[in-house]
């Protein structure tokens, strides 16, 4: 009889690397050439080999059930640590269809828990083949996340399965699978659809809302708050101003007259000097102008401000600029909805989140800043054993 967790893994090879090239998903065909020629490689492995490598002290303890190469094998840390079977043969070239084969394979097998990388892209053709009864939890790889299937960074899915592996108590619950469309996404327009409810092991802390829009009574605030930073970007800064509904406010405002409500857009001596920036004009224009402000927003619902849609600001990015030029905005109202929890970042290097990690300024209004903290979704884990839930 078989007494070990049986995990299952499942890689989108191409997941997230729409994302650092400015092209705002993965999904599209021209995405991989395009991102290639920006310089622009995948990072998933890495992310997957971050969960495995941290899950190393208790592999005595699990069977590791995955694709063959680059799906799921190639992540593998070292292949002497973990005991595993191949069950699925992906091809040099995968197309979502791998993916949904390859899940159906995996949940053949018999799993307590299936881990799968990607986006929502990849969540939705997960659910498309295994639907609600498999306890599964998403590694965030992609460029868009708005389900709410996703732990909320790869460490936060090893202290997951670390707590499930040690018997503490944490619940399942189903949790919504959505998706947009991505070429109405590439135009500035968000449009979610709901596909599905996935089972997922739940924990407040570690893994994410579903993303939602702040309340319209926060337009005087918002207002408030955009007047106040186009007065600071009247020196001689580069400003980097990141995605999202508020800082599109906050662009118009500033005198940006097509700003980009999914992109990145720079702003240098009275003028944008580059609408919807991908990650090396971003970098380029940081070594020509070293002064510089990155100004970030607070998703609603996630309370996440770095590595959801805002892949462009890469960790050397955020090294150029300095942490103590480093700019987070947010309604009051986003901030009460959070009910104490904290802000997240998910930079895809651990050092620089956990640099990030501690109280930090929230300019909410003209003048108006709360002291607010962004944490480590591992703090979650290291709660006293039994009372984590």
């Amino acid at each position: 009889m078989n007494t070990k967790f049986r995990l299952g893994i499942l890689i989108n090879p191409v997941a997230g690397i729409g994302g650092p090239a400015g092209l705002k998903g993965s999904d599209a065909p021209e995405t991989q050439r395009i991102a290639t020629e920006r310089g622009v490689e995948s990072k998933v492995h890495e992310r997957v080999c971050e969960v495995l490598t941290l899950l190393k002290g208790q592999s005595g303890q699990i069977e590791l059930l995955l694709p063959s190469a680059q799906m799921g094998e190639s992540a593998l840390p070292n292949k002497h640590a973990f005991s595993f079977s191949v069950v699925y043969m992906s091809p040099n070239t995968t197309t979502s269809n791998d993916t949904v084969l390859a899940a159906k394979a995996l949940c053949e097998r018999g799993l307590d828990l299936l881990l799968f990388a990607g986006g929502d892209g990849t969540a939705r053709d997960v659910f498309s083949a295994i639907g609600a009864s498999q306890l599964t939890l998403g590694i965030p790889a992609g460029v868009k996340m708005h389900s709410g299937v996703f732990a909320v960074t790869p460490r936060a899915v090893a202290s997951v399965v670390s707590s499930l592996l040690s018997a503490r108590l944490v619940s399942a619950s189903l949790h919504e699978v959505r998706d947009i469309d991505e070429a109405a996404f590439a135009k500035g327009q968000v449009k979610t659809r709901f596909f599905g409810e996935m089972l997922v092991p739940d924990d407040q802390l570690l893994v994410q809302q579903v993303k939602c829009s702040g309340l319209s009574d926060d337009a005087l605030m918002l207002e408030e708050l955009a007047a106040y930073i186009a007065e600071l970007t009247e020196d001689d800064s580069l400003w980097i101003l990141g995605s999202g509904g508020t800082l599109k406010t906050i662009k118009t405002q500033v005198g940006l007259t097509s700003p980009t409500l999914l992109g990145v857009d720079l702003w240098y001596q009275g003028e944008c000097v580059a609408s919807d920036a991908h990650e090396a004009q971003v970098y380029e224009w940081l070594e020509r102008c070293p002064n510089a402000k990155l100004v970030l927003s607070v998703i609603g619902g996630q309370g996440i401000v770095l590595g959801r849609g805002n892949q462009q600001i890469s960790p050397r990015v955020i090294n150029s600029v300095g942490i103590d030029n480093l700019m987070l905005v947010s309604t009051q109202k986003k901030l009460h909805a959070l009910e104490g929890r904290p802000l997240m970042v998910d930079s895809g290097c651990p050092e620089l989140d956990a640099r990030l990690s501690g109280y930090h300024r929230i300019l909410c209004g003209y003048e108006d800043v709360v002291l607010y903290r962004i944490g480590l979704p591992i703090e979650g884990a290291e709660m006293i054993e039994g009372e984590r839930v």
